[in-house]
């Protein structure tokens, strides 16, 4: 009985620890001034717009612009339906944006008014609120080749997962999160989703933005009748700037605006069956890259992989029947060196018997990429590596001499090739994700990132069980079900090490009903 009430003492304490850690501290915003972090991301994001509309947008979006700087911030906000409470900081970020050149807010402006019909018509069939239309301009400054945190991109910063589990394209040569259309749809998707998990647009917006297993446990922590406001400040500051954001954009984008005959003229569609690069177009039909750029966007490379199936490209309007008559042309203008960029330039790995035999790492270079060097984790599989990093298991075994990834042990530190233009990013993943020490009342220390997340399971999941497979991993299996996360299924079944898991075993799974 003795060693019974020592255990329940025990599993208390932890329970105290736990919640402790798991539950965020209350974030106090300033409230005159607007976070430089959130400023020089939006700053940068409009600048990059601006410079790829350096051509003449007015083909494709013309009209007197209306400037209004007089109207009450206040007022004009309680006419929006979501985030009735306005945040720190959101009549800051509105005088910002009054306060921007006229060229800057006409340019944003036709760009969001340029995509405004897509945004209204797929929110309008998914039955969402109207007003989620201005937190693409919030997220992304409407620049289609933003990037975030996490490898976020295009206008709604979708991340990888959430672009190909919605049925995009994205590799390296084609990035559909970029394509406004297709993002939306997307972005309509998975919100519509977490809706059904949490019964409200406004929980689904600090979902989308912060992550659903983040959201339940600060909503465990505030409490299950905490109103969005309530939850918004016990979660991380940068939620609360982009709902800032949000309110501010929201009353800019209705008090700044083109006449009402303004609209977007859409531009001609052609198919393309065979792997074409810009420059061919714009040989023959004297159109400039930047068009061809704006208007395809999700082209990363400016190379259309026809070849592989028939892709859609977008050009001007008017210039459909020249590409029919000089398509010929078009295919023949063709220059080998505009395709260097997708020459695969790492070497095929060795036969495997040459691993582990006190064969040093090799020294290799290659051109185009810069190495990096990735220190393993308690916990690490090269299959989580691998998909961080975006790059093979295959490469990573050849370029570390490993055969048997079961052998990697942490603080081993391998070699990682990335794409020189990413190398910063990819330098900073890891120290972005390292232990802190922090000390808890006792004097006893914990690692912050020690205290796992609790996967919460909804009362109305459907329990199901999945046999692993030759050749699974926890990443894998989490691809097949949706909302399921890797991290979810260790803690599900007790897991602590990823690498653990056999060919045969039975893993619990709850999927949300």
């Amino acid at each position: 009985m003795r060693s019974l009430n020592l255990n329940i003492r025990t599993r208390f304490i932890w329970f105290i620890i736990v919640l402790f850690f798991a539950c965020p501290a209350v974030v106090k915003a300033n409230t005159d001034s607007i976070p430089a972090d959130y400023k020089s991301i939006f700053q940068k994001n409009l600048s990059e717009l601006i410079a790829q509309q350096d051509w003449d947008e007015n083909s494709f979006f013309a009209g007197s612009f209306l400037i209004n700087t007089n109207v009450d911030f206040n007022s004009e906000y309680s006419k929006l339906e979501l985030f009735s409470t306005i945040q720190p900081n959101a009549d800051v970020f509105f005088e910002y944006l009054n306060a921007l050149p006229a060229s800057q807010k006409q340019n944003l402006v036709r760009s969001y008014s340029y995509s405004l019909p897509v945004f209204e018509s797929q929110l309008k069939a998914a039955g969402l609120p109207d007003d989620l239309k201005y937190f693409a301009v919030a997220l992304s400054a409407m620049n289609p080749k933003a990037t975030g945190k996490n490898k976020r991109a295009g206008v709604w910063q979708l991340t990888h997962f959430q672009g190909v589990l919605n049925g995009l394209q994205v590799n390296r040569l084609v990035d559909e999160r970029l394509n406004v259309e297709l993002a939306t749809e997307a972005f309509v998707t998975v919100l519509n989703n977490t809706i059904k998990s949490f019964n409200s647009p406004e929980l689904a917006v600090l979902a989308y933005l912060g992550g659903t297993t983040k959201l339940r446990n600060t909503i465990v922590c505030a409490g299950k009748n905490a109103s969005p406001d309530e939850i918004i400040k016990q979660l991380p500051p940068e939620i609360s700037e982009t709902i800032a954001a949000y309110q501010a954009l929201s009353v800019f984008l209705r008090i700044n605006k083109f006449t009402p005959d303004a609209q977007p003229v859409h531009p001609d569609a052609v198919l393309v069956n065979r792997e074409l690069h810009f420059q061919q177009i714009t040989q023959v039909l004297q159109i400039s890259i930047k068009e061809l750029q704006f208007l395809n966007p999700q082209y990363t490379y400016n190379i259309v992989p026809g070849d592989e199936q028939a892709m859609e490209v977008n050009i001007p309007p008017g210039k459909h029947d020249e590409f029919v008559l000089w398509t010929d042309s078009i295919y023949n203008a063709y220059d080998s060196s505009l395709f260097q960029l997708v020459v695969q330039k790492i070497e095929y790995p060795p036969a495997p018997n040459r691993q582990y035999v006190g064969e040093k790492v090799k020294d290799l270079e290659i051109e185009g990429k810069t190495k990096i060097k990735y220190t393993i984790q308690s916990g690490d599989v090269l299959g989580f590596i691998a998909e961080d990093y975006d790059v093979r298991v295959a490469d990573l075994k050849y370029w570390n001499n490993i055969y048997n990834e079961r052998r990697i042990q942490a603080g081993q530190k391998i070699d990682i090739f990335v794409d020189d233009e990413n190398a910063d990013y990819y330098r900073g993943l890891q120290a972005s994700s390292g232990k802190v020490s922090v000390t808890g009342s006792a004097g006893v220390q914990f690692a912050q990132n020690s205290v796992a997340p609790v996967y919460q399971i909804p009362d109305s999941a459907k329990k199901i069980e999945h046999v692993v497979k030759s050749g699974e991993s926890p990443y894998v299996i989490a691809k097949k079900y949706n909302g399921v996360t890797p991290e979810a299924i260790l803690q599900w079944n007790g897991i602590s090490d990823a690498r653990k898991i056999q060919i045969g075993q039975k893993l619990i799974i709850y999927l949300a009903q």
